[in-house]
């Protein structure tokens, strides 16, 4: 099941989000004060983690100029709407709890509001239910005619309730319906959709791991069910390392549990340092030792468990304690996480409020790298960051800006108070909202990009040396170059295309882009096309005149095959051959890779820039290549419809 859409409504400080859609990874971006939080707190209340949590509260949670304690809250509109999609896997369990044809619509929503009920809106047949009900059945004929007509379990129930006299298996079919439906068949198909509603986690106080631990103690705390938060925390760490804290409390052979210990200390660091990439030189110990009755109460007694970090370049340990914020921060939040999953499932939709402030903006990137590699796969997450470095150019359409609007009237100069509202085309009016994303995206441009009042989006830096050399080319044949006004931009891949448009879009800039065509692409491509102004996307196949094409397709296979067998002084036999096999790619460029692929170790590894960097290095001996004066016509258009584009 998929969270597809949220819209959050008189709930403090949000008035009315609108509505607004989730990725798999969502991050929302804005100010202190401008309600980040207050929507994660409203997620999280339509099914949480803990019950006792849940409820709406008008007091606490409805807005405070509007709320009027005398005065009833109306059920409409709820706090929470919410919209949803159901899995393939989740279908067909529904299907065979009800029959083929029930589940119209594998959308639906779910709200809740301040009367603390959660509300289904499932299109259903239900007189299909009925039919299918009917069929499991097996009813005759004859028996079947009372009710075969019913549009729902509920109209069924009452005719046979009506019956006088009826048959054994009318008498099973009421009692099927009265056992099943006892509510009838909407709620008994939104009761067990229900069961499919991931429960919603959320994290805004960060506990972290205590690195010695008196195990009475805690054994103590256990028994009397009086366990701490930083005590799960570390009962997390032990079920990390395939262990329990009776096993630790009951160790017989202080030897061989330290040997065992010592095992899982290994497993331990290759997670933990899997994505600690501050200091590679770092190892997780876990020790169980006895207790010196000249330490201080209650580590003077029992068995102590302590986790300790060795520092294999400067040849020291030290106390988990002693390490830094941020790598305690790291290494307790991957531990508790793994304690909830073993607890909860995988069926979580995670809501992180500011992960990893203490961390370094590297440390920030590993934490990205995580949620992105670990947790995405299994879990839709959001969370909110004032960090450039805590969001991912390569998905920045993810991100949702959070504002707390305020609208002042031109004429007399009232203001509106319209509270918060998130949008989601990464672009704000108010510089300090959406200065987070730029921030990441200039960090991104500053590696390897021109931003300038006219600027040409390109998918990689071939397809830029590409274009630039062709246009060199063109000029010295006395033809019409690239405008010089153009500033080629590498964005590194079509998706990235629709962020970089509605970031830059406040700055004024004219913006075109060239991109590639390949499987699977379109919706990408229009998307960037939806983000472009007019026909200001030109699209490879064109003018390579293929329904798949890269930049290298619109140079031609002539010209490309002797330019790779150039570029990697190709040999008989190893050249590219000249003819185009049956069974190659439409596209050159995966021709010439998978081609490279085969090739003997002594030749130079191949991408496609290799070609492109070879063609700019030798000029005159590009020119002289096979196919050279087809490749100079085709760019020639290509450059000729980029200039038309210029105002």
């Amino acid at each position: 099941m998929r969270l597809l859409k949220v819209r959050v409504q008189d709930f403090r400080c949000v008035e009315d989000s609108e509505e607004f859609s989730l990725a798999g990874v969502t991050c929302l971006v804005g100010k202190n004060e401008s309600g980040k939080t207050a929507l994660l707190k409203a997620l999280h209340k339509l099914k949480p983690d803990d019950t006792a949590k849940e409820a709406f509260q008008p007091a606490k949670d409805y807005p405070r100029r509007k709320w009027r304690p005398d005065t009833p809250i109306a059920a409409n509109p709820p706090a929470i709407t919410t919209t949803w999609e159901l899995d393939d896997t989740e279908i067909a369990a529904l299907e065979k709890q009800f029959g083929p044809g029930v589940i119209q619509d594998r959308i639906f929503t779910l709200t809740k509001g301040y009367e603390n009920v959660r509300r289904f809106g499932i299109k259903t047949d239900q007189a299909t239910l009925v039919k299918n009900l009917i069929t499991d059945g097996k009813i005759v004929r004859e028996e079947l005619e009372p009710i075969s007509g019913s549009p729902t379990p509920e109209a069924a129930q009452k005719t046979l309730e009506a019956i006088q006299s009826r048959t054994p298996a009318q008498t099973k079919m009421l009692q099927t319906l009265q056992e099943s439906f006892p509510k009838g068949g909407d709620q008994a198909v939104c009761q067990a959709v229900a069961a499919y509603v991931p429960t919603f986690l959320y994290f805004d106080e960060y506990l972290t791991l205590p690195g010695t631990v008196s195990v009475n103690d805690i054994m103590t705390r256990k028994q009397q069910n009086q366990l701490t938060e930083r005590d799960r925390v570390f009962l997390a760490l032990l079920s990390l390392a395939g262990t329990t804290l009776e096993n630790v409390h009951g160790a017989g052979t202080f030897e061989e549990f330290n040997a065992s210990l010592r095992a899982v200390s290994n497993q331990i660091t290759d997670q933990i340092f899997k994505y600690w990439s501050q200091n590679k030189h770092l190892d997780v110990e876990i020790r169980l030792d006895h207790a010196r009755t000249s330490d201080p109460p209650p580590f003077n007694a029992g068995w102590i468990f302590r986790t300790r970090i060795e520092n294999r370049r400067h040849r020291a340990d030290t106390s988990f304690d002693d390490r830094s914020r941020g790598f305690v921060w790291f290494f307790s939040f991957l531990v508790w996480f793994y304690q909830l999953q073993q607890q909860y499932g995988k069926n979580l939709i995670i809501l992180l409020d500011e992960p990893g402030l203490s961390l370094h903006a590297r440390a920030q990137a590993d934490l990205l790298r995580y949620v992105n590699e670990q947790l995405r796969p299994h879990h839709q997450v959001v969370y909110t960051t004032h960090s450039p470095f805590m969001i991912d150019p390569d998905n920045l359409l993810s991100a949702r800006t959070v504002e707390d609007v305020v609208v002042k009237d031109k004429t007399s100069g009232d203001e509106k108070i319209l509270g918060t509202k998130v949008g989601e085309d990464v672009l704000s009016t108010d510089p300090d909202t959406v200065s987070p994303l730029q921030r990441a995206l200039d960090y991104e441009i500053t590696q390897t990009l021109f931003i300038g009042r006219h600027t040409l989006l390109v998918e990689g830096p071939s397809d830029m040396l590409y274009i630039k050399w062709f246009s060199g080319r063109l000029e010295r044949a006395g033809k019409a170059g690239l405008d010089y006004r153009w500033n080629v931009c590498v964005v590194s891949g079509v998706d990235r295309i629709p962020g970089f448009v509605s970031l830059f879009r406040g700055n004024g800039l004219h913006i075109a882009a060239v991109v590639d065509v390949q499987q699977g692409s379109k919706n990408k491509i229009d998307n960037a096309r939806k983000a472009l102004v007019g026909r200001h996307l030109l699209t490879t196949d064109t003018y390579a005149q293929q329904k798949e094409a890269d930049i290298e397709d619109v140079l031609g296979r002539d010209f490309y095959v002797a330019l790779v067998n150039k570029a990697l002084d190709l040999r008989a036999p190893h050249v590219l051959p000249p003819a185009k096999p049956s069974a190659a790619p439409e596209r050159v460029a995966k021709e010439a890779e998978l081609h490279a692929a085969t090739l003997p170790a002594h030749y130079p590894p191949f991408d496609h820039f290799v070609p492109a960097e070879w063609l700019f290095q030798h000029g005159d001996e590009g020119a002289a290549l096979p196919g050279f004066t087809d490749a100079m016509g085709r760019m020639e258009r290509l450059i000729a419809d980029l200039n038309g584009l210029m105002p």
